[in-house]
């Protein structure tokens, strides 16, 4: 099968990023959570497969040279006769980023387009895990596609790793929205997810009652990203925090999707709880002292002399950090 040996198959959205280096100077970056989560995954050495679609433009060239430079498969990429997908980075207070999209529901564009072929379906046997985004089931054709796609990878076996990627601004509308992750969280085994996304798509403002969810939901692990804080991760009944290295950030773009490679790597080799937090961490960390989403993420023997380098950070205190974490 076209996917055998794949460790994991990342899929949805892929897109140029036009990130600002000062006023009124962009650079074009590579972009999309669940392809620069593809990358960071390959960079530590796993096997990667992608499925989305990007346009027949230059634009196109771009994303599809990057990703087979670090060794991504691209054999069940589509290009179509549209204009790839662009997002406008915009700089917040705190290091956080803001994004405008050229894409559905404001204009046409590739990654709203993706269809279900049967090769598709092929190509998930032999794959250990299925990374999707939630931004990618944001608009149609392409979310009843996936839909159908995820119910197949979930029929065959795989685990499906979610992370929500929650924009509302792509979305119809917000009650749309909460529908469909609804359905995502309860197909999902591992949820990804920044703190503020899971208090606004599922009402509760408590890390506790957060984790409570666990359960209820059947999620096996629950990783929180909480920028600069740091991160929680629950994992199979155990639970693990850290707080983030101190570092001198250029660019966070992206930083979460590093932390989900690293997590999924952690999770494919079997490591322990607490070495995979600490792992994610770094790699994030890493990724944002270079600009773009991409260009700093780290190979496994560069992340292994950074944290040998660098001072450990300290678990985080939960019953503390509830009432201090801001949105």
């Amino acid at each position: 099968m076209l996917g055998m040996g794949m460790d994991v198959v990342c899929v949805g959205e892929c897109i140029v990023d036009l990130i600002p280096l000062g006023e009124s100077v962009y650079k074009a970056c590579f972009g999309g959570a669940p392809m620069n989560t593809a990358i960071a995954c390959s960079r530590l050495g796993l096997k990667v497969g992608v499925i989305t679609c990007i346009g027949n433009d230059q634009l196109g060239d771009f994303l599809l040279e990057t990703l087979k430079t670090n060794m991504i498969d691209v054999s069940r990429i589509r290009r179509l006769n549209l204009r790839t997908t662009i997002s406008i980075v915009s700089k917040q207070r705190r290091g956080e980023v803001d994004y405008i999209f050229y894409r559905k529901p404001w204009s046409l564009s590739s990654d709203t387009e993706y269809y279900l072929s049967s090769e598709d379906i092929d190509y998930l046997r032999g794959a250990r895990l299925l990374h999707i985004s939630g931004f990618a089931f944001s608009q149609k054709p392409a979310r009843d596609e996936y839909q159908k796609l995820v119910r197949e990878a979930k029929n065959i076996g795989l685990a499906i790793s979610l992370d929500p990627t929650f924009r509302i601004d792509v979305w119809p509308n917000i009650t749309e929205a909460y529908e469909v992750y609804s359905e995502l969280f309860r197909i999902a085994d591992i949820v990804l997810s920044t703190y503020r996304e899971l208090r606004i798509l599922l009402g509760i403002d408590s890390i506790r009652g957060i984790l409570d969810l666990c359960s209820k939901y059947g999620w096996r692990i629950l990783g929180i990203k909480m920028g600069a804080k740091g991160s929680i991760l629950y994992m199979d009944g155990a639970i693990s925090s850290l707080e983030s290295f101190k570092i001198e950030a250029v660019d966070t773009v992206g930083a979460g999707d590093a932390w989900n490679a690293a997590i999924i790597y952690g999770i494919i080799k079997g490591l322990a709880i607490d070495e995979v937090v600490l792992l994610a961490n770094a790699v994030a960390a890493m990724k944002c002292m270079r600009v773009g989403a991409v260009e700093g993420l780290p190979k496994l023997e560069d992340v292994r002399r950074f944290i040998e380098s660098s001072s450990r950070p300290k678990p985080l205190r939960l019953e503390e950090f509830d009432l201090d974490l801001e949105d």
